[in-house]
C-alpha cells in the first residue's frame, strides 16, 4: 500500500504563506489534525488536512470567525449559507458606517459655520416608517422636473451641498433632455435607504435613485431605461 505523502508544518506554511504558529493554533482549535510517526519526529500534515487549511485560509479572508468555520467547514451547503449570512451582515455594517460618516460630515459642516452641532441630531433619527423618505424623494424629483435646482439645497447633506450650483442643471441637460417630452411619473419603490422613482418620457424612461439617510439626501443617480415593446408609459 502506498503511503500518503506527508509534509511538515514548516513546509506547509511556506506553501500556503502561513506561519507555523498559526497552523499549530488551528490544530489546537481542532480545525485540522497533524500526524506524528514517533515521539521525536516533527508533526506532519497529509493532503486532506493541507486542503482543509487552504479552505480555512480562504474563509478567514471572507471574514468568517474560527468558530463559524468550525461549524460549517465539513459541509459545502452550510458554508454557502454561512457566506450568505456574512454578506448580509457586512452590508448592514456598511450601511451603518455610511450613515455615521454622513452624520459626521453634517456635524463638521455645522461646526465650521459656528452652529450648535446638537441641533442637527433630530435630522438623523430614522422615522418609524418610510413616509418621510418617500416625501423627500417625491419633492426632489418634482424640483428636478420643474428645473428648480437651487431649491434642492435644503434637502441635501453637507457633502452634496458642496457641489457647484449648476451641477444638477448640467446633468439634466446632458442626460435627460435627449429623452424627449416628459409624460408621467411612474412607480415609486424603496430599496434599503434608496427611493427609486420612475419617470416616463417620449423616447427613453428615467430612473432617479435618491439615497436618503435620516432626512438628508446623500446621493442622486439618474439612469436611463427603454420601455419594453407594448409597455405603456
Amino acid at each position: 500500500m502506498q503511503m500518503k505523502e506527508l509534509k511538515t508544518i514548516t513546509e506547509v506554511g511556506k506553501m500556503l504563506d502561513m506561519t507555523s504558529r498559526t497552523i499549530r493554533y488551528y490544530e489546537q482549535c481542532r480545525l485540522i489534525h497533524t500526524i506524528r510517526t514517533s515521539n521525536t519526529s516533527p508533526r506532519r500534515l497529509d493532503s486532506e488536512n493541507i486542503e482543509r487549511l487552504r479552505r480555512i485560509r480562504f474563509l478567514r479572508k471572507l471574514g468568517l470567525s474560527l468558530d463559524e468555520i468550525a461549524s460549517v467547514i465539513g459541509s459545502e451547503t452550510k458554508t454557502a449559507e454561512m457566506i450568505y449570512r456574512k454578506n448580509e451582515e457586512f452590508k448592514a455594517e456598511i450601511n451603518a458606517l455610511t450613515e455615521r460618516i454622513y452624520l459626521l460630515e453634517e456635524v463638521l459642516d455645522a461646526a465650521e459655520q459656528g452652529k450648535n452641532i446638537y441641533e442637527i441630531e433630530p435630522m438623523f433619527r430614522q422615522p418609524s416608517d418610510n413616509t418621510e423618505s418617500f416625501r423627500i424623494a417625491v419633492e426632489c424629483t418634482k424640483l428636478i422636473l420643474e428645473g428648480r435646482f437651487s431649491e434642492l439645497k435644503k434637502y441635501l447633506n453637507a457633502d452634496m451641498r458642496r457641489l457647484p450650483p449648476e451641477f444638477f442643471e448640467t446633468a439634466w441637460k446632458a442626460h435627460i433632455e435627449s429623452c424627449g417630452k416628459f409624460i408621467s411619473v411612474g412607480e415609486q419603490t424603496l430599496d434599503g435607504n434608496t427611493v427609486i422613482n420612475r419617470l416616463d418620457f417620449e423616447k427613453l424612461g428615467v430612473i432617479i435613485r435618491t439615497d436618503i439617510y435620516g432626512e438628508m439626501v446623500v446621493g442622486v443617480v439618474l439612469q436611463h431605461f427603454k420601455l419594453k415593446k407594448g409597455e405603456k408609459s
